[in-house]
């Protein structure tokens, strides 16, 4: 019997992209050479799971950026008495609870990271991705009477300048979330109808 198996991955994709995080924290770009020296893993095996450099770095991206909207829309169908403040509270709870994620979604903007040589199955499954969570802002703010632009400043907009303030450089400081919320709580009493 001539069975031909792959070999088993000697690393995870999860530890890898946590090295793209840091180094985009640590230099603001990422070398190759970088990841190799942080994670022991050789270049040949970096591009033999993820082609290139660009693969890497956008597979990184989508793996932050799906773990992030899972979160969000989760909680932004949480029901209280401040429809969506749990879901402006998941970008600074998710950049507490997964940093090294986050920092690859703060330090840089998604036009940095995607290229137009990134593979089509990550490109497509990215514009998945982001028109789902455009599709479930949009319902938010029609059901709560809100407008698209008024929605997305308190759900997207507050929260990211607020962890942008002090991520990559610094941690975020002990009453953040509180500051989020009330920046929240204020945007939807003015702009919810009466």
């Amino acid at each position: 019997m001539n069975s031909k198996m792959g070999r088993k991955s000697s690393f995870q994709d999860a530890t890898i992209y946590a090295a793209v995080g840091r180094a985009l924290m640590r230099q603001g770009d990422v070398r190759l050479q970088s990841i190799v020296t942080e994670t022991g893993v050789s270049v040949g095996s970096l591009y033999h799971r993820f082609g290139s450099r660009d693969g890497l770095l956008a597979r990184a991206w989508l793996d932050a950026l799906t773990a992030f909207h899972q979160r969000f829309l989760e909680a932004l169908e949480t029901q209280g008495d401040w429809p969506g403040l749990e879901a402006a509270l998941a970008t600074p709870r998710f950049c507490r609870d997964e940093p090294d994620r986050a920092l690859i979604l703060v330090c840089c903007r998604r036009s940095e990271l995607i290229t137009p040589d990134v593979p089509k199955d990550v490109a497509a499954a990215l514009d998945r991705a982001n028109d789902r969570v455009l599709s479930a802002l949009e319902a938010f703010a029609e059901r709560e009477g809100l407008s698209p632009d008024a929605a997305s400043l308190g759900l997207v907009g507050f929260p990211l300048g607020a962890v942008k303030l002090y991520l990559p450089d610094r941690p975020l400081p002990d009453g953040l979330e509180d500051d989020v919320a009330a920046a929240y709580r204020t945007l939807y009493e003015r702009h919810r109808p009466r």
